[in-house]
């Protein structure tokens, strides 16, 4: 699935996943080891994507697991009559993870806010990674569970915000 946006993870882009490493540690892959994340971006790839490029369509399902390198996106949710904003991601942040994982469509698009960096580990690698290591996947789903559950609890705010 080679694209012109898209290029292995060279030796500075390692050096850099360091940074990346401890932003995304910090929050939605908290529970994994410095091991799992080398695991994982010896499979990655990084994207890069212009103001306004679509990166995940909402109702499509989703071929990767994405984390915001450098950049911001917007999450936006199309409804029948408007849309809305549901969030902007940065540095650190992942995506993708619920059409990945239940093979459904994206709940929402992903736009690119701006130029934007993302590490894309496609669903052949983290299968790979989750069926080799038990303990990967441990950690794994456990933190992709914890993350959910903080969206969900802020999406119910928001949502009682409107009443």
């Amino acid at each position: 699935m080679a694209a012109n946006n898209v290029t292995p993870l060279d030796p500075v882009a390692r050096h850099r996943s360091e940074e990346l490493r401890r932003k995304v540690f910090a929050g939605t892959l908290s529970m994994l080891t410095t091991e799992d994340w080398d695991a994982m971006m010896s499979r990655a790839e990084t994207r890069v994507y212009r103001y306004n490029e679509v990166i995940l369509r909402q109702d499509v399902v989703g071929e990767a697991l994405f984390i915001v390198a450098d950049g911001e996106v917007r999450v936006e949710r199309e409804g029948t009559t408007r849309s809305a904003q549901l969030a902007r991601l940065g540095p650190g942040s992942v995506f993708g993870e619920m059409s990945l994982l239940d093979q459904a469509g994206a709940s929402a698009s992903v736009i690119a806010d701006g130029k934007v960096e993302v590490v894309c580990l496609d669903s052949e690698g983290l299968i790979g990674l989750v069926r080799g290591d038990a303990g990967f996947a441990a950690r794994f789903f456990q933190s992709l569970a914890t993350t959910l559950s903080r969206r969900l609890r802020a999406t119910n705010e928001l949502i009682l915000g409107r009443f």
